[in-house]
Protein backbone atom coordinates (compact mmCIF):
# COMPACT_ATOMS: atom_id res chain seq x y z
CA UNK A 1 0.00 0.00 0.00
CA UNK A 2 2.73 2.51 1.21
CA UNK A 3 4.67 1.85 -2.10
CA UNK A 4 1.73 2.73 -4.37
CA UNK A 5 0.54 5.97 -2.56
CA UNK A 6 4.19 6.71 -2.90
CA UNK A 7 4.88 6.79 -6.65
CA UNK A 8 2.42 9.62 -6.76
CA UNK A 9 4.31 13.21 -6.84
CA UNK A 10 3.65 16.05 -3.97
CA UNK A 11 4.22 19.24 -4.33
CA UNK A 12 2.39 20.27 -1.22
CA UNK A 13 2.25 18.90 2.42
CA UNK A 14 -0.94 20.34 4.32
CA UNK A 15 -0.23 19.73 8.52
CA UNK A 16 -2.67 20.11 10.92
CA UNK A 17 -0.64 21.59 14.41
CA UNK A 18 -2.33 20.57 17.76
CA UNK A 19 -2.24 16.29 18.13
CA UNK A 20 -0.32 16.10 14.92
CA UNK A 21 2.47 18.08 14.27
CA UNK A 22 3.31 19.44 17.55
CA UNK A 23 3.36 16.47 20.67
CA UNK A 24 1.85 17.06 23.58
CA UNK A 25 4.54 18.78 25.07
CA UNK A 26 3.49 21.47 22.50
CA UNK A 27 6.84 21.13 20.49
CA UNK A 28 7.99 19.82 17.41
CA UNK A 29 10.54 16.80 17.78
CA UNK A 30 13.70 16.90 16.30
CA UNK A 31 13.16 14.34 13.65
CA UNK A 32 9.81 15.79 12.55
CA UNK A 33 11.59 19.09 11.85
CA UNK A 34 14.46 17.38 10.01
CA UNK A 35 12.05 15.49 7.68
CA UNK A 36 10.50 19.01 7.16
CA UNK A 37 12.94 21.18 6.48
CA UNK A 38 14.43 18.45 4.12
CA UNK A 39 11.09 18.65 2.46
CA UNK A 40 10.78 22.40 1.67
CA UNK A 41 14.65 22.25 0.37
CA UNK A 42 13.35 19.84 -2.24
CA UNK A 43 10.28 22.28 -2.83
CA UNK A 44 7.56 21.24 -1.26
CA UNK A 45 5.69 23.51 0.31
CA UNK A 46 4.09 23.14 3.64
CA UNK A 47 0.66 24.88 4.80
CA UNK A 48 0.08 24.70 8.42
CA UNK A 49 -4.08 23.96 8.59
CA UNK A 50 -5.64 24.57 11.93
CA UNK A 51 -8.23 26.19 13.50
CA UNK A 52 -6.04 28.34 15.53
CA UNK A 53 -6.48 32.56 15.04
CA UNK A 54 -4.19 34.33 12.89
CA UNK A 55 -1.61 34.81 15.67
CA UNK A 56 -1.72 31.19 16.48
CA UNK A 57 0.92 30.08 14.68
CA UNK A 58 4.44 31.99 15.76
CA UNK A 59 5.82 28.80 17.38
CA UNK A 60 5.65 26.35 14.10
CA UNK A 61 5.72 29.13 11.56
CA UNK A 62 9.46 30.29 13.29
CA UNK A 63 10.79 26.54 13.56
CA UNK A 64 9.45 25.45 10.25
CA UNK A 65 10.94 28.79 8.59
CA UNK A 66 8.16 28.96 6.41
CA UNK A 67 8.65 32.96 5.59
CA UNK A 68 12.31 31.36 4.26
CA UNK A 69 10.09 28.59 2.13
CA UNK A 70 6.93 30.66 1.16
CA UNK A 71 4.98 28.92 3.27
CA UNK A 72 0.99 28.80 4.05
CA UNK A 73 -0.74 29.43 7.01
CA UNK A 74 -4.64 28.46 7.09
CA UNK A 75 -6.37 29.67 10.31
CA UNK A 76 -9.53 29.33 11.55
CA UNK A 77 -10.15 25.99 9.83
CA UNK A 78 -9.73 27.67 6.09
CA UNK A 79 -12.01 30.74 7.07
CA UNK A 80 -8.60 32.84 6.72
CA UNK A 81 -5.78 31.89 5.19
CA UNK A 82 -1.92 33.58 4.63
CA UNK A 83 1.11 33.52 2.88
CA UNK A 84 3.60 33.23 5.40
CA UNK A 85 6.57 34.97 3.87
CA UNK A 86 4.41 37.75 2.55
CA UNK A 87 1.75 38.00 5.10
CA UNK A 88 -0.93 38.91 2.19
CA UNK A 89 -4.55 37.44 2.73
CA UNK A 90 -4.72 34.92 0.23
CA UNK A 91 -8.49 34.13 1.15
CA UNK A 92 -11.06 35.28 4.03
CA UNK A 93 -14.38 33.90 4.40
CA UNK A 94 -15.61 35.74 7.62
CA UNK A 95 -19.34 34.95 9.60
CA UNK A 96 -21.62 38.41 9.45
CA UNK A 97 -22.03 39.68 12.23
CA UNK A 98 -25.43 40.05 11.91
CA UNK A 99 -25.47 36.23 11.85
CA UNK A 100 -23.16 35.41 14.74
CA UNK A 101 -25.74 38.02 16.92
CA UNK A 102 -28.41 35.84 15.64
CA UNK A 103 -26.67 32.56 16.54
CA UNK A 104 -25.30 34.21 20.08
CA UNK A 105 -29.54 34.60 20.65
CA UNK A 106 -30.18 30.97 19.49
CA UNK A 107 -27.68 29.55 22.10
CA UNK A 108 -28.83 31.69 24.88
CA UNK A 109 -31.25 28.96 26.46
CA UNK A 110 -27.63 26.67 26.93
CA UNK A 111 -25.87 29.16 28.70
CA UNK A 112 -22.15 27.87 27.06
CA UNK A 113 -19.39 29.95 27.56
CA UNK A 114 -18.07 31.17 23.84
CA UNK A 115 -15.66 32.83 22.18
CA UNK A 116 -14.88 35.22 19.40
CA UNK A 117 -11.58 37.37 18.24
CA UNK A 118 -10.64 40.22 15.72
CA UNK A 119 -7.18 39.06 15.53
CA UNK A 120 -5.83 40.48 18.72
CA UNK A 121 -8.31 40.74 21.07
CA UNK A 122 -10.38 38.06 22.57
CA UNK A 123 -13.47 38.50 23.58
CA UNK A 124 -15.63 35.92 25.74
CA UNK A 125 -18.42 36.27 28.25
CA UNK A 126 -16.26 34.39 30.81
CA UNK A 127 -12.62 35.30 31.13
CA UNK A 128 -12.23 33.05 34.50
CA UNK A 129 -12.75 29.84 32.49
CA UNK A 130 -9.08 28.38 32.65
CA UNK A 131 -9.94 27.19 28.55
CA UNK A 132 -10.71 30.81 27.73
CA UNK A 133 -7.20 31.87 29.62
CA UNK A 134 -5.46 29.21 28.05
CA UNK A 135 -6.93 30.06 24.27
CA UNK A 136 -5.83 33.61 25.08
CA UNK A 137 -2.22 33.35 26.51
CA UNK A 138 -1.38 30.36 24.31
CA UNK A 139 -2.13 32.92 20.88
CA UNK A 140 -1.00 35.95 22.60
CA UNK A 141 -4.23 37.78 22.51
CA UNK A 142 -5.92 40.68 24.66
CA UNK A 143 -8.86 38.77 26.64
CA UNK A 144 -11.71 41.22 26.82
CA UNK A 145 -14.99 40.37 28.71
CA UNK A 146 -18.51 41.15 27.43
CA UNK A 147 -21.34 39.50 29.41
CA UNK A 148 -23.41 39.67 26.45
CA UNK A 149 -21.06 39.50 22.91
CA UNK A 150 -23.88 39.85 20.92
CA UNK A 151 -24.57 43.50 22.14
CA UNK A 152 -21.12 44.44 21.64
CA UNK A 153 -20.14 42.40 18.28
CA UNK A 154 -18.96 45.17 15.82
CA UNK A 155 -16.94 43.10 13.54
CA UNK A 156 -17.04 40.00 12.05
CA UNK A 157 -15.49 37.30 13.04
CA UNK A 158 -14.27 34.19 11.47
CA UNK A 159 -14.88 31.39 14.28
CA UNK A 160 -16.93 31.22 17.17
CA UNK A 161 -15.81 28.75 20.07
CA UNK A 162 -18.59 27.00 22.37
CA UNK A 163 -16.49 25.81 25.33
CA UNK A 164 -17.76 23.95 28.81
CA UNK A 165 -16.78 20.79 30.00
CA UNK A 166 -16.70 17.58 28.27
CA UNK A 167 -20.09 16.13 29.83
CA UNK A 168 -21.79 19.28 28.90
CA UNK A 169 -20.99 20.00 25.60
CA UNK A 170 -21.62 16.19 25.08
CA UNK A 171 -24.95 16.63 26.22
CA UNK A 172 -25.80 20.12 24.09
CA UNK A 173 -23.89 19.09 20.85
CA UNK A 174 -26.97 17.76 18.96
CA UNK A 175 -28.60 20.51 19.62
CA UNK A 176 -25.97 22.98 18.67
CA UNK A 177 -25.38 21.50 15.34
CA UNK A 178 -28.99 21.50 14.79
CA UNK A 179 -28.68 25.13 14.84
CA UNK A 180 -26.09 25.53 12.75
CA UNK A 181 -27.60 23.12 9.97
CA UNK A 182 -27.60 25.10 6.34
CA UNK A 183 -25.91 28.59 7.57
CA UNK A 184 -22.91 27.08 9.62
CA UNK A 185 -20.37 24.62 10.05
CA UNK A 186 -19.68 23.18 13.53
CA UNK A 187 -17.24 20.39 14.65
CA UNK A 188 -15.97 19.11 17.59
CA UNK A 189 -12.12 19.72 18.02
CA UNK A 190 -11.98 18.78 21.24
CA UNK A 191 -13.83 17.54 24.17
CA UNK A 192 -14.48 20.67 25.04
CA UNK A 193 -14.59 23.19 22.73
CA UNK A 194 -17.12 23.18 19.43
CA UNK A 195 -15.78 25.58 16.77
CA UNK A 196 -18.00 27.03 14.55
CA UNK A 197 -16.77 28.57 10.77
CA UNK A 198 -19.48 29.95 7.98
CA UNK A 199 -20.95 26.74 6.19
CA UNK A 200 -18.88 25.32 3.49
CA UNK A 201 -15.39 26.70 5.52
CA UNK A 202 -13.61 23.81 6.50
CA UNK A 203 -9.60 22.31 5.76
CA UNK A 204 -10.78 20.68 2.45
CA UNK A 205 -12.14 23.56 0.68
CA UNK A 206 -8.85 25.06 2.59
CA UNK A 207 -6.84 22.73 0.63
CA UNK A 208 -8.76 24.14 -2.30
CA UNK A 209 -8.07 27.67 -2.01
CA UNK A 210 -4.42 26.87 -1.23
CA UNK A 211 -4.11 24.79 -4.36
CA UNK A 212 -5.99 27.16 -6.39
CA UNK A 213 -2.99 29.98 -5.07
CA UNK A 214 -0.29 27.48 -5.33
CA UNK A 215 -0.85 26.43 -9.05
CA UNK A 216 -1.16 22.97 -8.13
CA UNK A 217 -3.67 20.19 -7.83
CA UNK A 218 -5.10 18.66 -4.67
CA UNK A 219 -4.19 15.27 -5.80
CA UNK A 220 -0.77 16.66 -5.79
CA UNK A 221 -0.82 17.64 -1.98
CA UNK A 222 -0.02 14.96 1.43
CA UNK A 223 -2.73 16.09 4.78
CA UNK A 224 -2.02 15.04 8.03
CA UNK A 225 -4.69 15.29 10.97
CA UNK A 226 -6.20 13.46 13.76
CA UNK A 227 -9.88 15.43 14.80
CA UNK A 228 -12.94 15.40 13.39
CA UNK A 229 -12.29 19.22 11.69
CA UNK A 230 -9.44 17.04 9.77
CA UNK A 231 -11.56 14.90 8.49
CA UNK A 232 -12.82 16.33 5.04
CA UNK A 233 -8.98 17.74 4.46
CA UNK A 234 -7.62 13.73 5.67
CA UNK A 235 -10.11 12.35 3.02
CA UNK A 236 -10.35 14.77 -0.26
CA UNK A 237 -5.97 15.33 0.02
CA UNK A 238 -4.17 12.83 -3.24
CA UNK A 239 -2.58 11.00 0.01
CA UNK A 240 -4.40 12.09 3.70
CA UNK A 241 -2.34 10.78 6.63
CA UNK A 242 -4.21 9.86 9.69
CA UNK A 243 -1.95 10.05 13.37
CA UNK A 244 -1.91 7.07 15.55
CA UNK A 245 -3.66 9.02 18.13
CA UNK A 246 -6.43 10.14 15.69
CA UNK A 247 -10.00 9.46 16.50
CA UNK A 248 -11.24 6.75 14.03
CA UNK A 249 -13.63 8.62 12.00
CA UNK A 250 -10.47 10.03 10.81
CA UNK A 251 -8.52 7.03 10.17
CA UNK A 252 -11.30 5.69 8.50
CA UNK A 253 -10.59 8.19 5.50
CA UNK A 254 -7.19 7.80 5.52
CA UNK A 255 -4.81 6.38 3.41
CA UNK A 256 -2.18 5.30 5.47
CA UNK A 257 -1.91 5.28 9.39
CA UNK A 258 0.92 6.01 11.15
CA UNK A 259 2.85 6.61 14.34
CA UNK A 260 1.17 9.07 17.01
CA UNK A 261 2.61 12.61 17.45
CA UNK A 262 4.43 11.73 20.00
CA UNK A 263 6.65 9.45 18.40
CA UNK A 264 7.52 11.14 15.26
CA UNK A 265 4.47 9.70 12.74
CA UNK A 266 4.95 12.95 10.37
CA UNK A 267 8.39 11.50 9.90
CA UNK A 268 7.48 7.86 9.50
CA UNK A 269 6.04 9.27 5.94
CA UNK A 270 7.29 12.12 5.13
CA UNK A 271 11.31 9.68 5.49
CA UNK A 272 9.62 7.65 3.14
CA UNK A 273 8.75 10.09 0.77
CA UNK A 274 11.31 12.25 -0.04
Amino acid sequence: MMEAIMTQTIKLIALDCDGTLINDERKITPRTKEALMKAQQQGIRLALVSGRPRTGFWYESAELELAKHHGILAAYNGGLIIDAETQEVMHEQPIDKEAVKQFFRDIEPFNLVHVIDNGSQLFSNNIDNEYVVRESTAHQMELIHHDRLMDALDFSPAKIILIDQPERLDAVEEDIFRLCEGRLAPARTAPFFIEITLNGVNKSTALDHICEAAGIHKSECMSFGDNMNDIEMVKDAGIGVAMGNARVEVKAVADIVTASNNVDGIADVVEQYI
